[in-house]
């Protein structure tokens, strides 16, 4: 086995971890589809929480029959080895940038000490059957070294170059024993495109390896969450904001596209916004290098609960598009936007794409029906 020494890394300090770790997405968050594949105790609190996308909480003088409920994962003492583990598959294969490991509220039984490592999985199938035994003896590489914890805080490691090796797993080791609330796991989409550029696809996704790089709001939802796949669940997994009170006032998000590309429709869905949508949606998009707007989408109105679909105009089509602006009128949810387009012209629809496709969710035409 190859002998490897982890990255390099510097402590962030607590103030600037979400100024640090901006220009990244969590690739383990569960709403992106990261989740536990086996792991070694989770006798007090399930590891599934590490990936949990909100702040921990905590409750006070609640218990449940193993003792005191924590918002995290959390491990029997003295346990052998000298230390506890669980592999986690990525919800997005990608590069690693750093990490935040969160304690709150783990005041008496935090670990002190935890290590992370990566691992590729060229084979999905292998993946599914490989056994817990297994999963420990794959060739992990080094990517945090042990660093050290402190009890109910949150904890920045920048490391000093992002990796050069996407990673589709990690393992988390917590040394020796203990909890911690939450893991934070940032980097770049290891970028899935078309093999032909002249297919369409959509250019907005966060497996494209789009980001949210500016935004005015996210007081209810934060609008990384309209690059996900699928229509959601509820108003938790959206772009939502504060209500405003200033006549004029917009709210506004900046997606960088994962590639520039040449964009012929567009979607804006406000599923499960019955009472929150925006009045209109107005998408601006910008050429690499340029801060001249192009004026993608104007004013669009947007009603309750659907999906919306917009043809754009066949001279903008020609315009390729680095990034987008979402501008919601003046404020309210939407849960996804899609920016279907190619990265060469003539652009290509692909057999079984979902442009212009309805998925209607069971409640769609009953929602708003009078209750008796």
């Amino acid at each position: 086995m190859t002998v490897t020494i982890a990255p390099v890394n510097t402590v962030v300090p607590i103030e600037k971890i979400n100024e640090t770790f901006k220009q990244y997405i969590d690739l383990a968050v569960a709403t992106r589809g990261g989740k536990i594949i086996t792991l070694s105790d989770e006798w007090f609190a399930e590891a599934k929480n590490l990936l949990t996308p909100t702040a921990p909480i905590s409750a006070p003088g609640r218990f449940v029959p193993t003792g005191a409920w924590y918002d995290g994962w959390e491990t029997r003492r003295h346990n052998n080895p000298n230390y506890d583990w669980c592999v986690i598959q990525l919800g997005y294969a990608g590069t690693i940038a750093g990490f935040e490991i969160d304690t709150s509220y783990f005041t008496g039984n935090h670990s002190p000490f935890v290590s992370v490592e990566g691992y590729t999985e060229n084979s999905p199938a292998k993946a599914q059957i490989r056994s817990h035994e297994e999963w420990a003896n794959v060739e992990w590489v080094p990517v945090l070294t042990k660093v050290a914890l402190r009890a109910n805080a949150r904890h920045g490691f920048k490391l000093e170059e992002p990796t050069k090796e996407h990673y589709t797993h990690i393992r988390f080791r917590m040394y020796p024993d203990g909890g911690v609330a939450r893991l934070r796991v940032y980097g770049d989409v290891h970028q899935v495109h078309p093999e032909n550029k002249n297919e369409l696809y959509d250019l907005a996704a966060a497996a494209a390896g789009s980001v949210v790089v500016d935004l005015s709001d996210a007081h209810y939802g934060h609008p990384s969450n309209m690059l996900l796949p699928g229509r959601g669940h509820d108003m938790s997994d959206g772009w939502e904001t504060k209500r405003s009170r200033a006549p004029g006032h917009v709210d506004h998000a900046t997606i960088k596209l994962g590639s520039a590309g040449h964009i012929t429709d567009i979607e804006i869905d406000t599923a499960h916004y019955m009472g929150n949508p925006p009045k209109t949606v107005t998408i601006e998009g910008f050429e690499a290098g340029s801060v001249t707007p192009i004026l993608l989408l104007e004013q669009a109105p947007v009603g309750p609960h659907r999906q919306h679909f917009f043809k754009v105009a066949d001279d903008l089509t020609n315009k390729k598009i680095a990034q987008v602006k979402v501008i919601m009128i003046p404020d309210g949810g939407i849960k996804r936007v899609r920016v279907w387009g190619a990265s060469q012209l003539p652009a290509v629809k692909p057999e079984g794409s979902l442009i212009g496709v309805r998925q209607e969710l069971p409640d769609e035409h009953t929602w708003n029906q009078k209750k008796n």
